[in-house]
């Protein structure tokens, strides 16, 4: 379960082949901490696709905490 919540953030510092890939990229534990909960209570459907995790994230974007927004944000998602 900590893989995919990983997986996801390594997509925001992957290249657009690489995400194509589906490969994973360096990523911060306190970027895994901030949408951890967000992605158990919106996106559990989506585990383990990081892509799909990432998609249902977004979508969610409005009711996620202010700390995985700012995540999001900062990656220009």
């Amino acid at each position: 379960m900590v893989r995919s919540v990983s997986l996801v953030f390594a997509v925001f510092l992957i290249s657009t082949a690489a995400t194509a890939q589906n490969e994973v990229g360096p990523h911060s534990e306190q970027e895994d901490d901030a949408c951890r909960g967000d992605v158990h209570r919106f996106c559990r459907d989506a585990e383990p696709d990081e892509l799909r995790i990432l998609s249902c994230l977004q979508t969610n974007r409005a009711r996620l905490t202010k700390a995985c927004q700012g995540v999001l944000q900062s990656h220009g998602m």
